[in-house]
């Protein structure tokens, strides 16, 4: 119940922080608020370490740092202008994300660098298309970075269709779970509990004050 709470409170921080700042990528942030409610306020701990690679859902995070007194939420709004990616500039972020695919190579270093911290690492599903993340997997394996926790975003869409119909991720998922022993691959919906934002149809698009009304009206 209290998670559920919390859950509900970061999503109505993301919808209202989104539209003042008349930014996207809503259905990617909607759909990560479980996975990040539950890693920050149940398992992450002041020593461990967090790398948040699918850029574009910045919004969730945000909220949470916020929520956690990382700064005013009223700082939100213009952290998240236009096209929100997330930064470094940031206060609580230590990493500054744009291109997918480079965050779990990140994470493997910090995971190498002390292997007796923790390090969380949340992937979307459409960067497990990148070369790039199954080269940091091998490097992971190969290291034996048991201190690595992969977090993967499954909303089965990604910013121009669904995964399956772009490049289908069946065989990719399994060799992840293979590789990383410490890898988890979370269904979720693409855009949460937001009709209207499910989908790819929430990747670009920027409420106004109705659509803002109507999805308040559905967390």
């Amino acid at each position: 119940m209290i998670l559920r709470k919390k859950q509900q409170e970061i999503k109505k921080l993301i919808l209202e922080s989104s539209f003042e700042a008349k930014a996207c990528h809503l259905g990617s942030a909607l759909s990560c608020v479980d996975i990040l409610v539950d890693l920050f306020y149940n398992i992450l701990k002041d020593e461990d370490v967090f790398i948040f690679a699918k850029a574009s859902g910045v919004a969730t995070y945000y909220a949470i740092l916020a929520d956690k007194g990382y700064f005013p939420t009223e700082k939100l709004a213009e952290y998240l202008k236009n096209y929100p990616l997330v930064s470094k500039e940031v206060p609580g972020v230590i990493w500054s994300g744009g291109s997918c695919g480079h965050g779990l190579s990140v994470a493997c270093g910090l995971a190498l660098a002390d292997r007796a911290r923790k390090v969380y690492v949340l992937l979307s599903d459409g960067e497990c298309q990148e070369g790039a993340t199954f080269e940091a997997a091998l490097f992971a394996r190969q290291h034996k970075l048991n201190n690595l926790y992969v977090l993967i975003d499954n909303n089965s869409f990604q910013a121009c269709g669904a995964i399956k119909d772009i490049l289908d991720l069946e065989t990719a998922f399994k060799f992840l779970k293979k590789t990383l022993p410490n890898c988890k691959i979370i269904k979720t919906i693409k855009g949460g509990d937001i009709d209207f934002l499910q989908g790819t149809k929430g990747h670009y698009l920027n409420l106004n004050q109705e659509s803002l009304n109507q999805a308040l009206k559905q967390i």
